[in-house]
């Protein structure tokens, strides 16, 4: 979600060949997803990203922070969206077994989520 693309090679060449990895790195990306949606929502209202985070408190982790400030400035309302409904269908996808190697069809949808923040 932040862009670097390089930073997630190394971590995608790490990653179980089997696929096994798949389903909870999937899930974590779409928690990640549901703790930006209602931030971005409150820039879009108005609210800047500094006094949105600075209102988030303790429900952010504070090394998180810089982070989430970065993604807020990546991704729009409509992009978390279309990632979240990617998320979702390559999840099922998994859990159906329609991919024919869940690592590769990961690593795919990651990547190509990393270049889009990157372009952004």
């Amino acid at each position: 979600m932040s862009g670097d693309v390089r930073s997630l090679g190394e971590t995608l060449a790490d990653m179980d060949e089997g696929g096994r990895d798949a389903i909870p790195v999937i899930r974590s990306l779409q928690r990640r997803l549901l703790m930006l949606a209602p931030i971005r929502a409150r820039v879009d209202a108005g609210e800047s990203v500094a006094a949105v985070m600075t209102s988030m408190g303790k429900a952010l982790f504070w090394k998180d922070k810089p982070l989430v400030e970065r993604m807020l400035g990546m991704w729009d309302s409509s992009g978390l969206a279309r990632v979240a409904e990617r998320a979702g269908d390559l999840e099922r996808r998994l859990m159906r077994g329609d991919a024919p190697s869940p690592a590769e069809a990961l690593g795919e949808e990651l990547v190509a989520i990393a270049r889009q923040a990157r372009r952004r």
